[in-house]
């Protein structure tokens, strides 16, 4: 058995790889605020408003964070962009949550809904959790980043808020959560503990901010 099943392995590895680099921690925000201008309410604004909107919350959470990572593994301090080594991750964390609160700060300026800007806000919550966390223990970003993403898409479906195939959206979060604790399980990134952890400390941090705010 374990001749045959030795060569699957790679391959499986780099399924994995391509999950979490997909759905990496640095994307979500992201991909929230492209739900939230095409799929919500918010779809009756004027299309060149809501490109410009996106445009300034990817170059915060996105473009800004990676290009930080980038720098930082070219001077060489950091060993890789998924930021394995727990000790290398306190700068990228502080980084983004920079990034999150300059996003909020954009989004209550242009008068967002409060439930948008609510979501960076538990992202913020989440990235300074984390970074504490990771002080000491090496909690999964990955999940804590899903985590808090699938809570939202759960939150705008009790609201009413996700116009269009709101029982595929919330059905297809809840199966990414699962293929992106199984690829860093794969990848031997994490631990069960480090990704239900992150899986709690993201869902409990969005979907909190969201029901106070």
């Amino acid at each position: 058995m374990t001749s045959q099943n030795s060569p699957k392995l790679p391959a499986l590895q780099r399924i994995a790889q391509v999950i979490s680099d997909i759905f990496s921690p640095i994307m979500l925000p992201a991909y929230m605020m492209a739900i939230s201008m095409w799929m919500t309410p918010l779809v009756v604004i004027p299309e060149k408003i809501r490109f410009v909107a996106m445009g300034v919350i990817v170059a915060l959470t996105a473009i800004l964070p990676t290009a930080t990572i980038i720098t930082l593994l070219k001077l060489g301090k950091v060993s890789d962009m998924s930021l394995s080594n727990r000790s290398e991750r306190p700068l990228p964390y502080l980084v983004s949550v920079v990034c999150y609160i300059a996003a909020v700060i954009y989004l209550m300026t242009v008068k967002a809904p409060s439930w948008l800007f609510a979501f960076y806000i538990g992202a913020t919550v989440t990235s300074v959790l984390a970074f504490l966390i990771t002080l000491k223990w090496k909690i999964s970003a990955h999940a804590s980043a899903i985590g808090g993403f699938t809570a939202a898409i759960i939150w705008l479906a009790f609201h009413n808020l996700i116009l269009f195939g709101t029982v595929y959206w919330v059905c297809g979060s809840v199966l990414v959560c699962g293929l992106i604790g199984s690829s860093r399980l794969i990848l031997e990134r994490h631990t069960l503990a480090q990704v239900f952890a992150g899986y709690a400390l993201g869902a409990l941090s969005v979907y909190g901010a969201l029901t106070i705010i």
